[in-house]
């Protein structure tokens, strides 16, 4: 931690100490058992993790607050100087960047991170209060354009390898827009993940296999429609993307997850690093557009946002 930073967390913690309304949950973890007992939760019911079991994805909904996700795409926007009033101006981010947008730390990105809704329904997910969030980016993807043609196209992928044993992991997105069938939203492969390695022992066991252009672009998929405040979760084993946007209007969202701390020191200590430095986590850098240190002051954090990153301890 850079010298003063102590001082400055301790500064925050009092600016916007407060506490937080816990409800325990008793779901249990991603192994599957968690279809053995019913639970009665008010955000992740038995539907929903029987979807979650057999496709490989979740929706919930309305789960994070208008007036947050109206700042978010206030500040999404200011970053790339987009006019949501112009279309003009929707495609100045990098056309590399596909609609990623290499921004972490501004304060509406970190008010979904410690959302205490976003907290309990991954809460509900994983069993445990004591979780740790990641610093992730978010997306502006406009609709399709012939000035443009390599964007808001049609994507597939993986962010993980699929070929690794194990349940995987978790990934989600929350909604900052509404978001309709060909508007460039949430896609994925269902029957695939129900047939992995199947479909792995056929297609993936090369050594060349690039999980981020896996050979799927054509395959029909199940597009996820959703209100903005909607948060998708789903498995990194679940071959996923964004559908081509053919609507008259960009597709805006963060995406973020939360997960029982494994290497808690390590992890808490890079997570305090970014946050307090405001730049990138080591392993986002480097995006057309990316900045060595966002600016302005570091986000305020409430109690929940400081203990998701480790500056205060769960029990």
């Amino acid at each position: 931690m850079r010298p003063g930073a102590s001082q400055l967390v301790s500064r925050l913690v009092r600016l916007r100490l407060k506490a937080e309304d816990y409800v325990e949950s008793f779901a249990n973890r991603l192994s599957g058992t968690f279809l053995s007992r019913p639970l009665e939760l008010r955000w992740i019911n038995s539907e929903d993790r029987q979807r979650f079991h057999s496709e490989g994805y979740m929706v919930i909904r309305d789960v994070v607050p208008e007036c947050t996700v109206n700042n978010a795409v206030r500040e999404i926007s200011a970053f790339l100087g987009a006019d949501l009033d112009d279309s003009t101006t929707w495609y100045r981010n990098a056309p590399e960047n596909d609609g990623i947008v290499p921004m972490h730390h501004a304060q509406s990105l970190w008010d979904i991170r410690q959302s205490a809704n976003l907290y309990e329904v991954f809460k509900a997910f994983w069993g445990t209060h004591k979780l740790m969030v990641d610093i992730n980016r978010c997306l502006f993807r406009p609709p399709r354009h012939p000035q443009w043609p390599t964007i808001s196209q049609s994507d597939i992928h993986w962010d993980t390898d699929p070929r690794v044993a194990g349940p995987g992991s978790l990934q989600a997105v929350v909604l900052l827009t509404d978001v309709y069938r060909n508007g460039g939203g949430y896609q994925c492969l269902p029957d695939i993940y129900q047939n992995l390695e199947n479909w792995l022992d056929q297609n993936a066991r090369r050594i060349d296999f690039d999980i981020s252009d896996p050979g799927l672009k054509n395959r029909k998929t199940k597009q996820i429609e959703g209100k903005a405040g909607d948060v998708i979760l789903w498995s990194t084993k679940l071959p996923h993307g964004s559908a081509v946007n053919l609507s008259r209007r960009p597709r805006i969202a963060a995406f973020v997850s939360m997960q029982p701390p494994a290497d808690s020191i390590e992890r808490s200590a890079a997570l305090k690093k970014c946050w307090l430095t405001k730049q990138a986590p080591d392993g986002w850098r480097g995006l057309p557009g990316q900045l060595e240190t966002e600016p302005g002051a570091p986000a305020v954090l409430s109690e929940l946002g400081l203990k998701l990153i480790g500056v205060l301890p769960w029990d």
